[in-house]
């Protein structure tokens, strides 16, 4: 397992680190090759530091909270605080978490099976003063 931290001459891995908190090689909970692997997945070290908290949270939502006598581990508040952080670096990097794509509908009995053309015909038209026909 492979641990860099140079923030003197920083890479994309060393950015990753540091938004994340993976900065002591004792407790990494990435290697560079993985850090490398989701850069290199998701296009980007912005995108890869939001699929790492992703990757974390994962992680510890595996984990099962328990209460023995005076010992308690409670790994939901560590995911909370995961999601907080999760939350704040998407709005530093602008990143939204609203995804929407376009699904036509059509009538069953319209018998259309392809997209409409959403151009209306008027636009097509317009001559050298932008007027309307």
């Amino acid at each position: 397992m492979t641990f860099t931290y140079t923030p003197a001459t920083p890479t994309d891995i060393t950015r990753v680190r540091f938004h994340i908190a993976d900065t002591v090689e004792a407790v990494a909970d990435f290697s560079d090759e993985e850090i490398q692997f989701i850069i290199d997945e998701t296009g980007g070290y912005k995108a890869a530091v939001i699929s790492c908290i992703r990757s974390l949270m994962a992680k510890l939502a595996k984990d099962v909270d328990f209460k023995a006598d005076w010992l308690q581990v409670d790994s939901s508040r560590s995911v909370a605080g995961l999601e907080k952080l999760l939350n704040e670096k998407l709005n530093e990097f602008g990143i939204s978490r609203v995804r929407a794509n376009v699904v036509h509908r059509y009538r069953p009995d319209s018998r259309q099976h392809e997209a409409p053309d959403y151009s209306p015909p008027y636009y097509d038209a317009l001559d050298d003063d932008d007027t309307l026909y």
